[in-house]
């Protein structure tokens, strides 16, 4: 039940951080500080194997209305699991 439980939580707390982020670019004309943060990932990455060609490359952009989205949903989700564990 625990692994389930964390499992249960990692995603909803990933959910509210995409909600977040959607709702702070949304709200950027309103409360420009929400949509502001620091874009990290990896350029492409590339492999060439003649048959076959693979390209990869991974961006996040860790925003305020991210992290306060991901805050809420984690402390909503664990608040959640532990009213029903008891």
């Amino acid at each position: 039940m625990p692994k389930r439980r964390g499992k249960i939580i990692f995603f909803i707390s990933l959910l509210g951080g995409v909600i977040g982020a959607v709702l702070g670019h949304i709200l950027r004309d309103t409360i420009p500080i929400l949509d502001s943060g620091l874009k990290v990932g990896t350029d492409s990455l590339s492999l060439n194997l003649y048959l076959f060609d693979v390209s990869f490359s991974i961006h996040v952009n860790i925003t305020l209305g991210a992290i306060i989205g991901l805050l809420i949903a984690f402390l909503l989700a664990d608040v959640g699991t532990r009213r029903r564990a008891s």
